[in-house]
This record gives C-alpha cells, sequence and structure tokens, in this order.
C-alpha cells in the first residue's frame, strides 16, 4: 500500500483510494466489472449497510463518490479536516470490509443497464461510445459500463475474483491532499474477500486504432459526430506538444475550429477537439454536433482545416499564446484538494510518484516550432476514424 500526502493549506482534505485496474484490463468475460464493483462497494459492509454509508458522510456535510476509468479506480471523500477521522473511517471500510450482498447485486443490475440506456439515450455520449467501439480494437475501445448481457451474467463470485486479482493490499494507492499531518492513513489488510487473492491479473492490454468510417442511424435533428486519429503513448514526450496542438486547433472558443465552423461558418453550436493518452495507445479527437442536413458541410470544413493546418502550421506568435492559456488553465485546475488529489493518484499509478505542476509547464513552455510541425505532420487525413450518428445514410471523408 502506497500512502501519497501532499500538503495544501486549504479547510476540506480530500483522500483518494485508488485501484490500479479499469475496464482496460478487463477479459472479455470480464467486461464491466471494475465499474460494477465501483457501485457495489457502496452497497454495505460487515459494518454499516448502504444507508448507514450516505448518512455516515452526509451528517459531516462531505461528500463520498467514485469512478472507474479505463485504467483505474478511484474511491474517494472530501471532507472538512476536522472530520477526517470519521470520514475516512467510513471509506476504509468500503475498501476492505464491503460484503458484495448477493440481493444486492441483483438489485444493482438493474441500476447499471439504467445508466446504460442513460448513456445510449444521449446523443453525443452514444456517439463517442460508437467511435470508440469502431475506432479501436482491444480493451482500450470496450465500454467501460460493459453491456446489458454482461452485466445480466454475473455472480458475486465474479465479482470477488475480479478484486482479488486487483484490490490487493500491495497494490492500493492513498491518495491525501489537505492542510495533514500525522493521521494515520492506513487500509488494515485483513479484507473480507481475502480468500479470493491471486496473482491471475491481465497484463494483455490491447489497443489498434482502425481507421474509416461508420454511420448510426438515429431519428433526431442533430448529428453527432467523432473523428480523430491515432497519436502515442502517456509515456510520450510529444504529448506536451500535443496538448499545445490541442488548445490552438479546437480546445477553446479562439481555437482554430471553434472560429471557422461556428462563428464563421455558423454550422454548429458546439465543437471541440481533445487528446487522450493511455499506458499503451492515445488519440487526437474532435467533437460537434450540427443539423442532419449539414453534417457533410461540417466534415468537408473540418477536413478542410486540417489541410489548412497541414500546409501553414502555426505561427510562433500563436504557438506562444498557447503556452500562456496551457499554463493559466491547468494551474486554475488544481486549486482545489479534490483536483490535486486525483492528479496526484493518477501519476503515482503511471509514473511511480506525483510529477510536479511546475515541471509539467517548464516541458510545455519548451516546445518549439519544429516540435509541433513534426506533430501536425503525423495527423494523416487517411487514418481518421469517422463516426457520426444521426438521421443520415452515408458520409464521405
Amino acid at each position: 500500500m502506497k500512502i501519497k500526502k501532499l500538503k495544501k493549506d486549504t479547510k476540506s482534505i480530500s483522500v483518494g483510494v485508488f485501484i490500479p485496474t479499469g475496464s482496460a484490463y478487463e477479459k472479455e468475460n470480464e467486461r464491466g466489472l471494475a465499474h460494477f464493483i465501483e457501485h457495489m462497494l457502496f452497497k454495505g459492509t460487515k459494518n454499516r449497510g448502504y444507508k448507514e454509508i450516505a448518512e455516515d458522510i452526509d451528517k459531516l456535510g462531505g461528500v463520498i463518490n467514485a469512478f472507474t476509468s479505463k485504467e483505474y479506480t478511484c474511491f474517494y471523500i472530501k471532507v472538512l479536516k476536522d472530520f477526517i477521522d470519521d470520514g475516512f473511517d467510513v471509506l476504509k471500510d468500503m475498501i476492505s470490509s464491503s460484503t458484495i450482498d448477493a440481493r444486492e447485486l441483483e438489485k444493482e443490475k438493474n441500476v447499471i443497464i439504467e445508466e446504460i440506456n442513460m448513456t445510449e439515450d444521449n446523443p453525443d455520449e452514444a456517439a463517442f461510445e460508437y467511435f470508440m467501439k469502431n475506432a479501436i480494437d482491444g480493451s482500450f475501445g470496450w465500454p467501460i459500463l460493459g453491456t446489458r448481457e454482461h452485466i445480466k451474467s454475473y455472480k458475486r463470485e465474479d465479482l470477488l475474483k475480479f478484486m482479488g486479482k486487483y484490490y490487493k493490499p500491495e497494490d492500493i494507492i492513498i491518495s491525501v491532499v489537505g492542510d495533514v499531518e500525522d493521521f494515520d492513513f492506513y487500509i488494515p489488510d485483513d479484507f473480507s474477500f481475502k480468500e479470493f487473492f491471486s496473482n491471475d491479473k491481465n497484463d494483455n492490454m490491447t489497443f489498434r486504432f482502425n481507421p474509416g468510417k461508420d454511420v448510426i442511424h438515429r431519428d433526431i435533428q442533430q448529428s453527432n459526430v467523432v473523428l480523430g486519429c491515432e497519436l502515442f503513448d502517456i509515456f510520450d514526450e510529444r504529448k506536451y506538444t500535443a496538448y499545445l496542438l490541442n488548445d490552438i486547433f479546437g480546445g477553446t472558443m479562439s481555437s482554430i475550429l471553434f472560429q471557422s465552423i461556428r462563428e464563421e461558418k455558423s454550422l454548429c453550436y458546439h465543437i471541440s477537439s481533445s487528446v487522450r493518452f493511455f499506458k499503451i495507445g492515445g488519440f487526437f479527437s474532435i467533437f460537434a454536433g450540427t443539423y442532419k442536413d449539414n453534417t457533410q458541410k461540417l466534415l468537408d470544413a473540418v477536413k478542410e482545416e486540417i489541410e489548412k493546418l497541414k500546409k501553414e502550421y502555426i505561427s510562433k506568435d500563436i504557438l506562444e499564446k498557447a503556452k500562456t492559456h496551457f499554463k493559466g488553465s491547468y494551474m486554475l485546475s488544481l486549486e482545489s484538494s479534490y483536483s490535486l488529489m486525483v492528479k496526484q493518484g493518477i501519476d503515482t499509478i503511471l509514473y511511480g510518484d506525483y510529477l510536479s505542476e511546475f515541471e509539467i509547464i517548464d516541458k510545455v513552455c519548451s516546445v518549439s516550432l519544429d516540435d509541433m510541425v513534426n506533430l501536425i505532420d503525423l495527423i494523416d487525413l487517411d487514418k481518421f476514424h469517422v463516426t457520426v450518428l444521426g438521421d443520415i445514410d452515408k458520409i464521405t471523408w
């Protein structure tokens, strides 16, 4: 168990228990298990029922929640410093003493299926899920929520076996941020599911990007568009150049895409870009929504801006403005104890320790025009995957 503390002069203390597993670690017959377990740890322990878990945090005025990603799961609390003893007691109880009650498990299946339904009914979320499924072969393309068929099939032992592989004391990371010194954040290793401990971890995570295009028909007025191309993994130093390019091309209201596609051509209400990096892969993507009759116009306009970028690149002045924006927005994003807690936990999983925000800013500020040119040259229009969800029959790219 690794405990990482970062002192910050705040009234609150944020504590996150990070488990280094997520949907990318699941085998074919385990899809959705990491997220299912996240739900079940709130459903009762040897010492508390699900109502007591909520009440014991609510009475402190605190927050308790969790999230599951492709590569990690986090359970966290945020409470006033004076209440950290009682708050952390709830968190460690959930991690070490959850019962994974079979009756509650059957009930929770319905909750997760409703979560899947909600995602599918939200066109922009559904479009992104289809993009991930079709553009990325392997475990990184699988939905974090799993499928209805997988969720319905699981038994209590399936969850406990998965926990036995990944919820082991030696693998857990506890990230603490706030005005805290001597408090012991250790979780006793007498876990309720220790009989299921095993070394049968899945080390065969896969990421293969597939160029192509697909149209998912949906009887709605707006087409939801997701398109992108492969980049590199989180350990590649070129990621700092990618952060800046993303800001310049579609990351802000003054970006190329927003100004051209929305403000000048009025083809959409929202358009943006993003970069995502994992341990074994990454991609650059663009999101937009437009009236169904304007779908092809929007795709053509985006393609035109990418072609222009590859032909003209960017100026030194634009690059320096992007560096200033990154520094300001990045530092502001880390003002709360919660955001720093999440960063510290993720950094520890990926790099083994906290990666100083000042070091990150230094690396971003050292990006040169040549670095930007080399990265832009990687963006190949012939290697894009384009997903459109809406009331249309076909697209061209």
